[in-house]
């Protein structure tokens, strides 16, 4: 189940890199972003924590929601509506260059979303495969080959702090077919001998497919959060969902029309309320 075949290597994305994801189901890239950038998402990331400090429960405006569990903000989805600055990074073209040698160029975005894990917040991420969220799953053909997951690094990743842990070539362990459930939750992996932490510092980026298992332990350091910003990209002729981010190469920028992503209600719902009020349930997803 080779991901890449034949492709033209980026200056980003080494032949290395690329025998690494199709083997081990992921690849790290090492000081993508500058300090300056980095900080430059520290502090749009310190603004949203604190947008959710305010408003104090789960709120949703369509496709951007903030996640709050017990008064603690743990994530949020689609900020680049409302931030020039996640507007900009979702679409640099160095994570273009990254992408285009595994999907192309032609790229339509699932996922733009924030976490958090501040010291000693009780959050983790169980042991999973991403194809549990790419529902439904008509929507999305040849996942595979079609779609992957970024994540850049805001905060040095370790497992203290609750880095990402993950299962390299997990993604190769079973047939890789969407509708079957029983990949969808991984927590048998987490005794696996090949698991391992995912070590990241500042300005890194990952890359993983969907179906490598992977997940995130609680951040028990007493000083160090753990930020990072996740865009999932997918070939654009492949998936009937989500907006588009570059057409042949060409990025495109979001409007005020958000487009059905995850949130059916999209083009029904435009105000923003807490789901709460109105006896909807949200959880956290990816």
């Amino acid at each position: 189940m080779s991901q890449v075949i034949d492709v033209e290597i980026s200056s980003l994305i080494t032949k290395k890199h690329i025998a690494q994801f199709n083997d081990d189901g992921y690849t790290l890239i090492k000081n993508v972003f500058s300090s300056k950038e980095i900080n430059q998402l520290a502090m749009a990331f310190d603004r949203w924590k604190e947008f959710g400090n305010l408003i104090g429960r789960t709120w949703r405006k369509q496709n951007t929601i903030v996640w709050i569990e017990d008064s603690v903000v743990r994530g949020m989805q689609w900020p680049s509506y409302h931030d020039s600055v996640m507007a900009k990074f979702r679409l640099d073209t160095r994570l273009l260059e990254i992408v285009e040698p595994f999907i192309g160029n032609n790229l339509k975005q699932i996922i733009n979303q924030l976490h958090w894990k501040m010291p000693g917040s009780k959050i983790s991420w169980p042991l999973h495969r991403d194809v549990r969220s790419r529902q439904p799953v008509e929507a999305f053909k040849d996942l595979f080959s079609s779609w992957v997951q970024t994540g850049i690094a805001i905060d040095h990743h370790r497992e203290e702090n609750g880095a990402m842990f993950v299962v390299p070539g997990s993604h190769k362990d079973f047939p890789a077919d969407a509708n079957d459930q029983s990949l969808y939750s991984a927590v048998s992996y987490k005794n696996d001998p090949r698991i391992k932490p995912l070590i990241m510092d500042p300005g890194d980026v990952v890359i993983w497919n969907a179906f490598v298992v992977h997940g995130g332990g609680f951040n028990s350091s007493n000083y160090l959060d753990r930020r990072f910003y996740i865009n999932g990209y997918v070939k654009a002729e492949n998936c009937t969902r989500g907006e588009w981010a570059w057409k042949n190469g060409r990025s495109v920028p979001l409007t005020e029309d958000n487009a059905l992503i995850q949130f059916e209600k999209v083009n029904e719902v435009k105000e923003a309320f807490y789901p709460e009020d109105r006896n909807i349930s949200e959880y956290v997803i990816d």
